[in-house]
């Protein structure tokens, strides 16, 4: 067990919280860049990009679209599955998002992001796991295993061994209350928007 690893275990101790090695839970991939080819022999794949990360609830249906014919074996092995999380490890370290049940067409991530993917019961894993990232705890946790001085970067070999909190009862529903209030305030705080600038437009009507 590392230092950082170690030091994430003890806080849990305190907290009374039994923990979990992250890579026994899920299997974790690092996003390649997937060229646009622009072939007529290739398939469409929608990219998944930081911009497409919403503030609250699933990603909605990317608008950037590619098409992909050299590089397909390595496309179809990192696409987005139901329930996958998708974490930001290069630069803009600590984005998050969650994909919906259902993709009407193939998505892949763009690349330097981290695909989470649970082995079992993965909604709600992936909602526990979600709130724990957006969480103060997760926050100092991605603060603690980022490096570089140039760009800041965190390794997937160290995330993945990292430990966690097990998925114990009450952080699931915890997580799912969390998960629904973040979708009411997004949802209120665009409406408010919304009035705000439709205000503005009626300035010299």
């Amino acid at each position: 067990m590392n230092v950082k690893s170690s030091a994430i275990h003890n806080q849990l101790y305190v907290a009374g919280r039994p923990g979990l090695v992250l890579k026994h839970e899920a299997v974790i991939l690092r996003a390649p860049l997937i060229k646009d080819e622009n072939s007529p022999m290739g398939r469409d794949f929608r990219i998944v990009s930081i911009n497409d990360f919403p503030e609250a609830g699933y990603v909605r249906s990317p608008e950037r679209t590619i098409r992909v014919q050299s590089m397909l074996d390595k496309a179809e092995k990192y696409r987005l599955e139901p329930y996958d999380l998708l974490l930001t490890i290069v630069g803009t370290i600590g984005k998050t998002a969650i994909l919906p049940e259902h993709m009407d067409e193939p998505w892949i991530p763009s690349s330097n992001m981290l695909i989470i993917r649970f082995r079992d019961d993965k909604w709600e894993k992936a909602i526990t796991f979600l709130a724990f990232l957006k969480s103060s705890f997760g926050t100092q946790l991605l603060e603690e295993l980022t490096h570089g001085r140039t760009i800041p970067i965190v390794s997937k070999k160290e995330f993945s061994s990292t430990t966690i909190p097990a998925f114990e009862h009450d952080l699931i529903e915890r997580a799912k209350q969390i998960f629904d209030q973040e979708v009411k305030v997004a949802n209120d705080r665009q409406r408010l928007a919304d009035g705000i600038a439709a205000m503005r437009a009626q300035f010299l009507e």
